[in-house]
């Protein structure tokens, strides 16, 4: 790694322009290359018999609610340049299928057009990133503990409330929920503090026996474990914000039972990226998966809710594209353990254990729609044991269905809710980055963080 320039008068390090040929020449690495092989692409016959028309559904879905979120890190003063904080802002976009219907009847979208289609309920919260100290924190990991804690059950508290629904399993019966336990004290690193239990009716803080330090329930996301005073937070943002983006959903479906159970067989959840929990927020995936194990039966037997998620890129949507010429328009094809295993990722395709068994609360597929959109998705499963079976996915002909006419032509794989959304609360790198520093440059000034 070359050296930094600070003071702008000596020039920055160059890197070697020859390294790379002690790399080339070094025989441990040829063989290495030289044995690595590539998932490849299934032939044309293996690929026409593993795809499934779509089936027929009901049409029940009436609309549409697209949840995105975006972030962006900025700097706190131009000398310290490693000082920064992240702001995040994500929400929930909700769309009426009978407008998006008339939009595409249309020869001309005007302003009042996309008015009516803007109704965005918006969350915003900032984040230490790296050598900055929150208000009232004695240390910079701390700090940022707090900051999450308050934003969930100080700010808004109503994605605490479903943070604290979704761990307790809060919509069974009172005796028949379950305790939260977070494995140890996160408040200081040398605490010999043991496991500390959340109940529903418990406070959302508990002093740890042991040092005397709150210890929070947000700390179930176990964001602590990759937070370091002073490496910094950088490494958990990305998974604080795709949690986020899932507790509006668990959000929506609590207050909707809460109210009117029915509504939710006539709303159709979008997600951006995977149904999962990635990283530390893995064990959300177990209650998630409860609930929507809960749900698959509350329509008259039927699955009650009605939630996709979408992929935009990474490997599933590059192995999409690869063998679209050979989908099928109206036909979808399942991601099994052996068919991801032998085509799409390095893998055993005999492994016993499923694609993601510990993070996914759905199963991956790809549907080319009949005006030959191919869209990558995730739906819940109904029996978390079966993942390989389409009549295992709750609501997934409608579902889909409604997916390919919500198509966007400005980018490949678009969907109008989602590229809305994405427009409203995505930060881009110029100017909202820029913007952003100056903003927490001129609130700080010169002055240090207390």
């Amino acid at each position: 790694m070359g050296y930094s320039q600070f003071k702008g008068r000596k020039p920055f390090e160059r890197a070697s322009k020859i390294a790379h040929s002690e790399i080339l020449n070094n025989p441990d690495v040829q063989a290495f290359v030289e044995t690595c092989t590539l998932p490849s692409e299934p032939d044309g016959d293996h690929l026409e018999t593993l795809q499934r028309p779509l089936p027929a559904a009901d049409q029940r879905i009436s609309s549409v609610i697209a949840i995105d979120g975006g972030m962006s890190e900025a700097t706190v003063r131009r000398e310290f340049p490693s000082a920064s904080i992240t702001f995040m802002t994500f929400g929930p976009l909700m769309l009426d299928l009978k407008d998006l219907t008339a939009l595409d009847d249309q020869p001309f979208i005007g302003p009042e057009d996309m008015a009516r289609l803007k109704n965005l309920s918006r969350f915003s919260v900032s984040i230490p990133t790296k050598a900055v100290r929150a208000k009232g924190a004695s240390r910079f990991s701390e700090g940022v503990r707090r900051t999450i804690q308050e934003f969930l059950f100080t700010k808004q508290k109503e994605l605490g409330l479903a943070l604290q629904w979704l761990l307790s399993r809060g919509w069974l019966p009172e005796g028949q929920r379950e305790t939260w336990v977070i494995p140890r004290c996160p408040a200081t690193p040398d605490c010999p503090g043991g496991e500390v239990p959340f109940t529903f009716s418990s406070p959302v803080e508990i002093e740890c026996r042991h040092c005397g330090q709150p210890v929070f329930l947000s700390d179930a996301l176990r964001l602590y474990e990759r937070i370091d005073d002073e490496q910094g937070a950088g490494g958990i943002m990305s998974y604080l914000l795709t949690t986020l983006e899932q507790l509006v959903v668990v959000n929506i479906i609590r207050t909707l039972l809460n109210l009117r159970p029915s509504t939710l067989r006539e709303i159709l959840l979008i997600k951006d990226g995977p149904l999962a929990f990635f990283g530390m927020t893995a064990p959300l995936r177990t209650p998630m998966q409860e609930l929507m194990e809960f749900l698959s039966g509350k329509d008259s037997g039927k699955p009650l809710l009605c939630l996709v998620g979408l992929e935009k890129s990474g490997a599933f949507v590059e192995h999409a594209m690869l063998i679209e010429p050979k989908l099928k328009p109206g036909h979808y094809l399942m991601f099994t353990n052996d068919y991801i295993y032998r085509y799409v990722l390095p893998g055993d395709p005999n492994n016993p254990q499923p694609y993601g068994f510990n993070t996914y609360y759905g199963s991956k597929l790809v549907y080319k729609s009949s005006r030959g959109d191919v869209f990558v998705a995730t739906v819940p499963l109904v029996d978390s044991s079966v993942r390989d079976r389409f009549d295992n996915l709750q609501n997934a002909a409608e579902v889909m269905r409604v997916v390919s006419e919500l198509r966007c032509s400005m980018y490949d794989q678009a969907l109008v809710p989602v590229v809305l959304a994405n427009k409203l609360v995505s930060l881009a790198d110029f100017p909202s980055s820029e913007i952003l520093a100056k903003f927490v440059r001129g609130k700080l000034g010169s002055a240090s963080v207390s």
